[in-house]
């Protein structure tokens, strides 16, 4: 595995709120020098005073782009060069250090989180790769177990060719990983590693949503909307440049089922931005969804979508707070809404052997269906396993109108004389 750190870093300018949450967040604090201390710490959100549990340095590199807390087992984990480090929460202590391997042959273990209803580190493990010249780069669901290091890629094909940093996000209840591209919105089957949705991601202002978190209070993603201002720099009457003057922050809300995306703040709530490296956490209990701007915690509301918390992060030993993890988002998500899918005696549509077509996919009106083999029935599941749509199209296909589907994923079961094949459909 390969080292990388990432900074991506804006500022913002000072609010005087305040408000009260439950708990601690936890998360590394880091000093600046050039050959770093990392110690493991807590950060109280209702003062923003930064504590370090750790008695001394745990690690001297750390890798910015995951996180996980496991508030079953008390344990905090993050990535060191190629290494996954496992704390006690309790006492700060490093526990463990162990080398991270991919027998696929990826290189990075990214955007990891901690999924409340298995107990288990899902990320997405990045394979890159030179061909002719051009570099391509693949990306895998992908789960590890932090005793032993071990990366093992639930997806068996690609599902995609990048992601945003800080857009890992966990649905424990019906196990769908979510991360972003910048436009689309994926949920990949925790189950399978299989598309589970893909989504354009459809907000009527600013650049995408980012530093996504998941809310176990309603089920929707939320995140940050933002909003660059420029100015034009003329050199000449024909060559001029753009620098960013401004950049301004809303708090907004993203279906995952549709990609449609709310502004629930009624106006931007910041002048700057926000760092990527802290991740964003959610207070269920307090429905504030928090954010770190590099050296303040803010805190807004999910209802009103304005700051109701924003305190100056202190640090008595000076240090920079990041990775930040909350303990009681999403803790009692011990259960599924959605088992695992059924393979057993049934054939995959692409896999070998299964002489059966589905297209377009993903589909907006019409899904034509073609195959070698009679056809017996077509049949549509909606994500809960509910039946929504069954016909009987020609014996050797035909044509399925969808058109008046909800847009989201469904399972379309196609029934020939010789087999049952499945496959994930996606209603656009």
């Amino acid at each position: 595995m390969k080292q990388r750190i990432l900074l991506f870093l804006f500022s913002a300018v000072g609010y005087l709120a305040n408000a009260q949450s439950a708990a601690n967040f936890y998360g590394v604090a880091r000093t600046t020098t050039s050959t770093p201390s990392i110690y493991f710490a807590k950060v109280n959100p209702a003062t923003g005073v930064v504590t370090n549990i750790s008695s001394s340095t745990i690690t001297s590199t750390i890798n910015l782009t995951g996180a996980a807390l496991n508030p079953y087992a008390n344990t905090f984990h993050f990535m060191g060069g190629n290494e996954i480090k496992t704390v006690d929460v309790a006492t700060g202590n490093l526990v463990r250090s162990v080398a991270i391997s991919n027998a696929s042959g990826a290189q990075y273990f990214d955007n990891f989180r901690f999924n409340n209803s298995d107990s288990t580190l899902y990320g997405i493990a990045k394979r890159v790769y030179s061909v002719d010249s051009a570099v391509t780069s693949e990306i895998f669901l992908a789960k590890l177990n932090p005793t032993t290091g071990v990366v093992t890629n639930v997806s068996t094909t690609p599902v995609g060719y990048g992601a945003t940093l800080s857009s890992g996000a966990i649905d424990p209840y019906y196990r769908v990983y979510y991360f972003s591209t910048g436009t689309e919105l994926v949920g990949l089957d925790m189950y399978t590693g299989g598309i589970y949705s893909n989504v354009r991601i459809a907000t009527t202002r600013g650049i995408g949503i980012d530093n996504l978190a998941y809310s176990c209070a309603d089920t929707f993603l939320y995140g940050l909307v933002r909003e660059n201002y420029y100015d034009t720099v003329y050199i000449d009457s024909t060559t001029y440049y753009e620098t960013v003057d401004s950049t301004t922050l809303e708090l907004a809300k993203i279906d995952p089922r549709t990609g449609y995306v709310t502004i629930i703040s009624p106006s931007s709530i910041a002048s700057g931005g926000y760092s990527l490296n802290s991740g964003a956490t959610i207070d269920p209990d307090s429905l504030i969804y928090y954010y770190n701007n590099g050296y303040e915690l803010v805190g807004v509301s999910m209802v009103t979508g304005r700051i109701v918390a924003q305190n100056t992060l202190y640090n008595a030993d000076g240090d920079i707070f990041e990775l930040m993890r909350i303990p009681n988002n999403c803790i009692r998500a011990t259960s599924t809404l959605r088992s695992a899918p059924t393979r057993v005696g049934i054939t995959e549509i692409g896999s070998k052997g299964a002489n059966v077509h589905a297209y377009p996919n993903p589909v907006n009106d019409v899904l034509q269906i073609a195959t070698e083999d009679d056809l017996v029935q077509c049949t549509l599941y909606n994500a809960l396993g509910q039946q929504v749509l069954s016909v009987l199209p020609g014996i050797r296909g035909g044509q399925i109108d969808v058109s008046g589907l909800a847009c989201g994923t469904y399972t379309l079961k196609i029934q020939t004389k010789q087999s049952s094949n499945y496959t994930t459909i996606l209603k656009q």
